[in-house]
C-alpha cells in the first residue's frame, strides 16, 4: 500500500493523483445540511445513492453495490477465489489485500510497449484477474482485443475504472451497461475519488450481473459505507458541471505537464497517459527515490514509482498551472544538487543516432 509521507499538507501534493479542484459545492453543501443528523443511521439514503449510480451506468440497481473504496471492493472479491492474476507494475492494494485475505496471486509482466506480456487464453478458467483501465502507474490502455478475451475467458475479472473518466478513448469511460451484457462474469470498479473529487471519503462501487452483486452483498459489512459518504456522493452526482470541469482541467493541463517535464534535463523520457498524471523516468546515473525525496524536501510531493514495480519513473500528478510552476523550480533546485552523467562520445564517423 503507499505510505504517507511525513510532514504537512501545503506543500504542492501530486503525488496520490487528488483532483485540484476539490469536490463539487453540491456535495460540500449536502454534507453541511446532513451534518446534524450524524447519529442517525443512513436508512434509505444507500438506496437512494445506489439508485443515483445505477442511472448514471445506465444498469438496474441490483447491479450495483456501493463500498468503502477500492479495499473493500477487492476484499469483497477475494473472498471468491483461491488464486488471481495481477499487473506488475502496477497497483499495489491487489496483491497486498491478496495476502491479507491469503489468496495466491500470480503476476501478469508488462512489455517494452507496457502491454499485458500474458497472453489472454493462459489466463482462461483459471482464477480472478484483477486488471486497470487506464492502468496505473503507467497511464497507458491495455488493447481492447486482450482485455476482451480475458473477460470472455476468466472465472472472475475485476476491472478498475479509477482513471477511465480522463482517458480521452471513449471506450474507456462508457457506461457498464455496454460491457455488462456480453461478459456476466465481469465486476467493473467505478472509484469516485479522483473523477468527482472525494479523494477524502473512500467510497466506489462494483457492477456486474446482480447474482454476482447478491453474492457480494452477503459478504459486506453492515453500512460499511457512511452517511457523509453517501451525501457527498448523492451531491457529486447532482452536479454533472463540476466532473465535467474536473476532467476538463486534466484535459487541458496534461500535456502541459508532459511538455515542460519533456525539456527538463533531469528526465530521460516523460510517457503521454490516459490518466490524471503523467510518468516520466529519470535520466541514467540519478535515483528516483533520492529525487522524490530532494522534491519533498522543497514541499512538492511526486511518487516514486519503484515500490510500484516501476524503477526508475516518477509518477506526477496533475495539478494546476501554479503546481506545475512550483514543481519546475524545485526540479531547478534539486538538479543543481544531482550530477547527470554526460552521453559517452561517439566514435569518430559513427551514424547519427
Amino acid at each position: 500500500m503507499e505510505s504517507t509521507p511525513h510532514g504537512d499538507y501545503s506543500g504542492t501534493r501530486l503525488d496520490w493523483n487528488e483532483c485540484p479542484l476539490g469536490p463539487s459545492p453540491r456535495a460540500i453543501a449536502r454534507v453541511r445540511t446532513a451534518s446534524t443528523a450524524l447519529h442517525r443511521y443512513p436508512r434509505g439514503l444507500l438506496g437512494e445513492v445506489t439508485a443515483a449510480v445505477a442511472a448514471h451506468e445506465h444498469v438496474s440497481c441490483d447491479a450495483v453495490l456501493l463500498t468503502n473504496g477500492v479495499d473493500e471492493a477487492v476484499d469483497l472479491v477475494l473472498a471468491l477465489t483461491d488464486t488471481g492474476w495481477y499487473v506488475s507494475p502496477g497497483f499495489d492494494s491487489y496483491p497486498d489485500r491478496a495476502i491479507v485475505r491469503g489468496v495466491t496471486m500470480r503476476r501478469i509482466g508488462l512489455d517494452a510497449d507496457w502491454q499485458p506480456a500474458v497472453a489472454a487464453h493462459h489466463l482462461r478458467s483459471r482464477g480472478t484477474v484483477f486488471v486497470a483501465q487506464p492502468h496505473n502507474p503507467t497511464g497507458n490502455l491495455f488493447h481492447a482485443d486482450w482485455l476482451d478475451d480475458v473477460m470472455h475467458g476468466a472465472d472472475l475479472v475485476f476491472l478498475d475504472t479509477t482513471y477511465a473518466d480522463f482517458s480521452d478513448d471513449p471506450a474507456a469511460w462508457a457506461p457498464a451497461a455496454r460491457t455488462a451484457g456480453r461478459h456476466p462474469q465481469l465486476l467493473h470498479f467505478r472509484s469516485f475519488s479522483k473523477s468527482h473529487g472525494l479523494a477524502g471519503i473512500r467510497l466506489g462501487a462494483l457492477i456486474g450481473a446482480p447474482s454476482l452483486i447478491r453474492e457480494l452483498s452477503r459478504r459486506q459489512r453492515f453500512h460499511s459505507v457512511d452517511s457523509v459518504a453517501l451525501h457527498a456522493l448523492a451531491g457529486s452526482l447532482e452536479d454533472p458541471g463540476h466532473r465535467a470541469r474536473i476532467r476538463e482541467q486534466v484535459l487541458t493541463m496534461r500535456p502541459e505537464y508532459v511538455r515542460a517535464l519533456r525539456r527538463h534535463p533531469l528526465f530521460a523520457e516523460v510517457r503521454d497517459t490516459q490518466a490524471n498524471f503523467v510518468v516520466s523516468r529519470c535520466r541514467p546515473g540519478t535515483d528516483s527515490a533520492d529525487i522524490t525525496q530532494a522534491l519533498a524536501d522543497a514541499d512538492v510531493w511526486v511518487r516514486d514509482s519503484g515500490p510500484l514495480g516501476l524503477a526508475g519513473w516518477l509518477r506526477i500528478s496533475v495539478g494546476t498551472a501554479d503546481d506545475l510552476t512550483r514543481l519546475l523550480s524545485a526540479l531547478d533546485t534539486v538538479r543543481t544538487h544531482v550530477s547527470i552523467p554526460r552521453p559517452s562520445p561517439r566514435p569518430l564517423g559513427a551514424p547519427t543516432p
